[in-house]
């Protein structure tokens, strides 16, 4: 068991070290930073002890040199301690904001998983307080132990060239408090991946109840809501406060071999003042390196939680790092035809299903065609849209993207999605402006290019706004009607440069008038050099489409 502890914890440091490249020399100033303070910490002490010394001699005379070097001390336990704490700001933000793009663009680009999908408010914990509880230890606990290191070993060796004796005996004591407290870290580690976990599902639970606030207001459950919400709340509590009171028992332990020492070294201090084999001055410095040696190590023990918080945060950033992401690599060779997909005696099912949602389906969607994929629900239209954007594959058959030059046929892959405009079902629209939300798809847009595209999308009502492309989409794509919505959303991707166009319900939210004026747009502005694939319930888009399918 300790092994396993011990291979942990090396695990744990070697993921920290890896994860910190970006960051590394601003640890290490930071670190220099507190190593050169804690060298003035014990010419402070030093000082004292001559000063006391001085003016208990003889002569009473304090030299003006030590007055000097007193106060350059202060001054320089007052400013580097500031400078310190800016270096470590300044890593720490680095760290965490390196982390935080690099685990946002790893969850974007993860392969599609569908049921096994990673909860919102789960990653949100996780690029939120993991990412925290990392950049912490890293750019913060690390240079403060290395230079905790560096103050115990200096002020041990002060100790010894005052009295070998006093040193051993500190020594001695804090150990036994450190094997009392040892006892505390197995139960604290399990606590607190319990703790990670049901913040995670707090997490969760808030973010899908402010998303549907609507609905739960409708239904009348915000009652119920906040009951559930309490009681998950509850059970956190009672994890926190289990790990705080076995915080507190360790401490605690620590704590009173702090006051022993202290005890110890105060009360030898005080027997040799009146045996006169210790000066006043040798006493101030006792003290002072008393709490040099185990202040220090009780602030070791009670960093052991930020460890133990460490090693469950870096198990659950690497849970992120090691899903599948897509590859992108492999791109159709030509993209300056017309292209076609072909599916041939295709079959899908998910990975913990066993009945098939996709059944030796053939097709070919050639080049220049507009089809209307048709069926009940649960039939598979979405999960054919999905193998056709690449983010799943076949369970057999295949799935194959080719071009009217004739050239031969290719999977399809993520990579090929670089020739596919999508426009899922629904209001896709995001927080900020139609601008920023048309911008999305071509950053390179310009306004000419966004009419056009509104235009085509029957959206052009936005021209006629008062704040036209600058009108304001809230949260959930709030604003426009779900209607207008689906338009915006389709400009959207009109704005994306690709020949093959895949419509989820494009027309589900929209009037027959104005049903049938955007299917005559799209149709005059794609065909016949672009392959659309519209999936629809609606009637209406029959009429346009040059072929159906019906599953």
């Amino acid at each position: 068991m300790a092994d396993k502890r011990s291979a942990s914890m090396r695990h744990t440091m070697r993921r920290i070290w890896q994860e910190s490249g970006g960051s590394r020399l601003r640890v290490a100033t930071t670190a220099l930073a507190g190593c050169v303070n804690v060298g003035v910490s014990l010419l402070f002490v030093w000082t004292t002890k001559s000063i006391v010394d001085a003016t208990v001699a003889p002569a009473h005379t304090i030299p003006t040199s030590l007055v000097m070097l007193l106060v350059a001390c202060l001054l320089s336990q007052l400013l580097l301690p500031a400078l310190r704490r800016r270096l470590e700001s300044m890593a720490y933000t680095r760290y965490a904001d390196n982390m935080r793009r690099r685990l946002l663009y790893h969850m974007l680009c993860e392969r599609w998983s569908g049921r096994g999908a990673m909860q919102t408010g789960d990653a949100m914990s996780r690029l939120h307080d993991d990412v925290a509880t990392l950049a912490s230890l890293t750019c913060a606990t690390v240079p403060w132990i290395l230079t905790v290191m560096l103050q115990l070993a200096g002020a041990f060796v002060f100790l010894t060239i005052l009295d070998v004796r006093m040193a051993a005996a500190i020594v001695l004591i804090m150990p036994l408090a450190l094997l009392v407290s040892k006892a505390y870290v197995r139960r604290t580690r399990r606590l607190t991946e319990k703790i990670r976990a049901a913040e995670s599902d707090v997490h969760s639970y808030l973010q899908e109840s402010l998303r549907h606030r609507t609905l739960i207001s409708t239904i009348m459950g915000a009652d119920r809501r906040t009951a559930q919400f309490s009681e998950m709340q509850s059970g956190l509590t009672d994890k926190l406060l289990k790990r705080t009171y076995i915080s507190i028992y360790s401490n605690s332990a620590v704590t009173a071999g702090f006051m022993t020492g202290y005890t110890v070294a105060f009360l030898w201090c005080a027997y040799g003042l009146s045996t006169e084999a210790v000066s006043f001055g040798m006493m101030t410095a006792f003290l002072q390196l008393v709490s040099q040696v185990q202040r220090p190590v009780v602030d070791l023990a009670r960093r052991v939680p930020s460890f133990i918080n460490a090693s469950v945060a870096i198990g659950r950033v690497d849970d992120i790092l090691s899903r599948p992401t897509e590859d992108y690599s492999a791109v159709p060779v030509s993209i300056n035809s017309t292209p076609g997909l072909r599916l041939t005696d295709l079959c899908y099912r998910y990975p913990d299903g066993e009945e098939m949602i996709l059944n030796h389906l053939t097709h070919d969607f050639v080049p220049g065609s507009i089809t209307c994929v048709t069926g009940a629900t649960g039939v598979g239209k979405s999960t054919l849209l999905r193998i056709l954007l690449g983010l799943v594959e076949p369970t057999s058959g295949r799935a194959e993207i080719y071009y009217d030059d004739r050239q031969e046929a290719s999977a399809i892959t993520p990579g090929a999605r670089r020739d596919i405009v999508y426009v899922p079902q629904g209001n896709t629209l995001m927080c900020g402006s139609i601008r920023d939300n048309l911008l999305m798809a071509n950053p390179m847009a310009t306004d000419e290019e966004m009419r056009h595209a509104l235009v085509t999308a029957a959206a052009d009502f936005v021209l006629e706004l008062p704040d036209g492309l600058d009108t304001n989409c809230f949260e959930g794509g709030g604003g426009p009607s779900e209607g207008q919505a689906q338009r915006i959303a389709i400009a959207r991707g009109l704005l994306k440069q690709g020949h093959i166009l895949l419509l989820d319900e494009p027309t589900s939210s929209l009037d027959l008038a104005t049903e049938r004026e955007l299917l005559s747009r799209l149709r005059q502005h794609f065909s016949p050099k672009s392959t659309v694939i519209m999936v629809t319930h609606r009637k209406a888009a029959l009429d346009y489409c040059t072929d159906v399918i019906n599953l």
